[in-house]
């Protein structure tokens, strides 16, 4: 981002800065896991980038969107350290918040979930995959300032809703839904991020 954010006149320390960071090291992790899987011979649906069951996934992912949305406010005061928040300023951070939260959910379901669970799932199992995934997930959390209390944040939240990601794209056969309900859960967090700068 040294280069992209001067090129496009945008500070680092903006939500269109954060947004524009976000997608560039979204958009870097998607390209090596796509070029890998690749290169390895693998097919986009070994990822879990195939239809699957589209309408539960889209039907909780946009739930979970609409919840999130209209919940954005106070959830973000309540734990993800936001402060002065109206609807106005959040409106006008609606397209970054937007970015952050599809690249950042996109990136980290590929990795997580969309490489792993395919391939262990035969082996371990649907329940002990799940496991298995979500582990490394609430770890790579553990160092993550944004939150007002790390263990509510990492054992009664980010547990649960790996698991629930997990499971999701365990039942629909696809990333799609996965994604957008990560991506929704994100909305507080980037709100609380944004609020601070």
């Amino acid at each position: 981002s040294r280069w992209i954010l001067p090129a496009l006149g945008v500070e680092g320390d903006s939500p269109a800065g954060l947004a524009i960071e976000k997608l560039e090291s979204s958009l870097l992790g998607i390209a090596v896991i796509l070029a890998l899987n690749r290169l390895a011979g693998q097919s986009l649906g070994s990822l879990y980038i195939r239809r699957g069951n589209l309408r539960l996934g889209l039907g909780v992912g946009l739930a979970a969107f609409a919840v999130m949305s209209a919940a954005a406010i106070p959830v973000a005061e309540m734990f993800f350290k936001g402060v002065n928040l109206s609807w106005a300023r959040l409106l006008s951070w609606t397209p970054w918040v937007l970015i952050c939260v599809l690249a950042n959910a996109s990136n980290e379901e590929l990795v997580f979930r969309g490489l792993f669970i395919g391939r262990m799932e035969p082996f371990l199992g649907r329940l002990a995959t799940n496991v298995v995934t979500t582990i490394p997930f609430v770890v790579m959390h553990a160092f993550t300032s944004y939150s007002l209390d790390q263990f509510v944040f990492l054992a009664l939240q980010l547990l649960p809703l790996s698991l629930a990601w997990c499971w999701l794209m365990q039942k629909t056969r696809s990333v799609w839904g996965s994604i957008l309900f990560h991506a929704a859960m994100d909305i507080p967090i980037f709100v609380g991020l944004f609020s601070q700068m």
